[in-house]
């Protein structure tokens, strides 16, 4: 992994002298973040080792709840969180962002159950599930309160609490990331995935700080330098997430229009 001189410029000063980068990676499953053993691997763990090598500087990475990253990073725990964070108005009141990837989100249901929504709209009348915290949990929010026939929607800790929900039967469908759906199916054939609901870029959270401005700059840099290098696709293959990967990065910060997605 070679650094860039470029990104390594633009570092905070107090980064640069501690010599570590404080990341959060919350813990969302394969292929994004998991543990193998004592191993932290997945797309999120690559990429934040990726992004520290560049910078010049150790990863101090921390596995955390998703719903944990923002409050985290307000409360000075971590530098920046991983997470797959669509970028809203809503976030950006709390955290500043650097585009990293795009998504978008698919139902995961059990394929004897005969239930395969497609659309928001299929929910309605039905029991369904989200992470907490997640963009697809607001997703499910914001077609129910459309719903002649309210559906249930429930709040899980994490993706798998959110599949277990499902094989018992206590909810009829998921909505979750396209690459978690993916891996979900590849280790249970008993499931399926339907729609492409929402979906766009994709960001790295950036505490709100004194170091903000410089830290945005040196990130969209370090980013840029490994899409550029080849580094960046090498991650995604490895991962079997290409299918989201970006040209380049994007600073969102406060006052800034966030991207429009099709679940808005």
């Amino acid at each position: 992994m070679t650094k860039s001189d470029e990104a390594v410029a633009l570092l905070p000063k107090a980064i640069k002298d501690a010599g570590t980068l404080r990341i959060a990676v919350p813990d969302v499953g394969k292929p994004l973040a998991y543990k193998d053993g004592n191993d932290l691997k997945g797309m999120d763990a690559d990429l934040a080792n990726a992004l520290a090598a560049t910078l010049g500087v150790k990863a101090e990475v921390s596995l955390i709840p998703f719903a944990a990253a923002l409050t985290g990073l307000q409360a000075n725990k971590y530098d920046i969180s991983f997470g797959e964070f669509y970028v809203t108005s809503e976030r950006l009141k709390v955290a500043d962002f650097v585009t990293d990837w795009q998504d978008y989100s698919s139902f995961l249901v059990v394929k004897a159950s005969g239930y395969k929504p497609t659309q928001l709209p299929d929910i309605c009348g039905h029991i369904v599930g989200a992470m907490a915290g997640s963009a697809e949990l607001e997703t499910l929010k914001t077609g129910a309160a459309k719903c002649d026939k309210a559906p249930t929607v429930s709040a899980f800790p994490s993706i798998s609490n959110a599949i277990l929900a499902l094989n018992s039967g206590r909810v009829e469908g998921v909505l979750i990331n396209r690459g978690g759906a993916q891996e979900s199916i590849h280790l249970n054939a008993g499931l399926d995935a339907s729609g492409e609901i929402g979906g766009g870029p994709c960001a790295t959270a950036v505490a709100r700080n004194e170091n903000s401005e410089q830290l945005l700059a040196a990130l969209k840099v370090a980013y840029d330098h490994l899409i550029q290098s080849g580094e960046y696709a090498k991650i995604l293959d490895k991962n079997d997430t290409a299918y989201g990967a970006a040209k380049m990065a994007e600073i969102y910060k406060e006052g800034s229009t966030p991207p429009k997605y099709g679940f808005q």
